[in-house]
C-alpha cells in the first residue's frame, strides 16, 4: 500500500480500538454505578467507533490476505449499519437531559427513521454509495462516498443535522443557563456532539491523505468528551 493507504487504515483502526476501549470501560463503570444514562452513553461511544469498521476490516484483510473486502458492498455495510443505533442513542441522551418527559416521543421518531434507513441500506448497499475500488486489489483501501441520488444519503443528512442542532446547540444553551460542574458537563456534551457531527462530515469529503489522520483523531476527542459529560 501507498503511504496514504497506511494512514487511512491505521487511523481507522485507531478510532475503532480507542472507542471500544473507552466504551467498554465506561460500560463497566456504568454497571458498577447502576447508571442508566452512562450505559447509553457507553453504547453510543462504541457505535461511533464502529462507524470506521469498514476501513478497519479492509485494512486488516489486506495485511493478512493481500486483497480487499469482497464483495465490495460489504465494506460500507460494516460501517454505516451502526449509524442508526448510534444516532438514536445519542438522541436519547439529548432527550433525557433536555426534555425528559417527552424523550420517548423523540426516540420513537428516530426509531422509525432508523428502521427505514436500515431497510434502504441493506436492500440496496450498491445504490447507497459510490465506490472507488483499488486496482490491483490489495494495493489500497476501498473508498466510498454517499450517493446523493439514493434515499440513505438523506437519512444520513437528517441524522447529522439532528445531532448538531438538537444535541450540540441544545447542550450549549443548557451550559449557558447552568453554573459550576453542571455547566462544565453540558459544555463537554455540547462540544463532543458538535465535534462528532463536524468530523463525520469532513471524513466523508476529505480524501484519504494526511489530513484524514488528523480529522479522525477528533472522533476520539469527541468520545472522551461524551464520557466526561456523563460520568459521575
Amino acid at each position: 500500500m501507498e503511504l496514504f493507504g497506511w494512514l487511512n487504515g491505521i487511523s481507522a483502526l485507531g478510532v475503532v480500538s480507542v472507542n471500544l476501549l473507552i466504551g467498554f470501560y465506561s460500560l463497566y463503570k456504568a454497571n458498577k454505578l447502576k447508571a442508566k444514562l452512562l450505559t447509553v452513553t457507553s453504547l453510543t461511544i462504541i457505535f461511533i467507533g464502529l462507524l470506521w469498521l469498514g476501513p478497519t476490516v479492509d485494512f486488516l484483510k489486506i495485511l493478512i490476505t493481500g486483497t480487499n473486502i469482497e464483495p465490495v458492498w460489504v465494506y460500507p455495510l460494516l460501517s454505516y449499519m451502526w449509524a442508526a443505533p448510534g444516532i438514536t442513542l445519542g438522541m436519547y441522551i439529548g432527550g433525557e437531559l433536555l426534555m425528559s418527559k417527552k424523550k420517548w416521543i423523540l426516540v420513537g421518531i428516530f426509531l422509525i427513521i432508523s428502521i427505514a434507513y436500515e431497510f434502504f441500506l441493506f436492500s440496496s448497499p450498491i445504490s447507497s454509495f459510490k465506490f472507488v475500488v483499488p486496482s490491483p486489489l490489495g494495493s489500497d483501501l476501498i473508498d466510498t462516498s454517499s450517493n446523493y441520488s439514493y434515499y440513505t444519503s438523506y437519512f444520513l443528512i437528517v441524522f447529522i443535522l439532528s445531532i448538531l442542532i438538537f444535541n450540540g446547540s441544545g447542550f450549549l444553551v443548557k451550559a449557558k443557563q447552568a453554573t459550576g460542574i453542571i455547566r462544565k458537563k453540558f459544555l463537554f456534551l455540547s462540544i463532543g456532539f458538535i465535534v462528532f457531527a463536524v468530523i463525520v462530515i469532513f471524513d466523508s469529503i476529505v480524501p484519504p491523505m494526511i489530513a484524514l489522520f488528523i480529522v479522525r483523531f477528533g472522533i476520539i476527542i469527541s468520545s472522551i468528551l461524551l464520557y466526561l459529560g456523563i460520568k459521575a
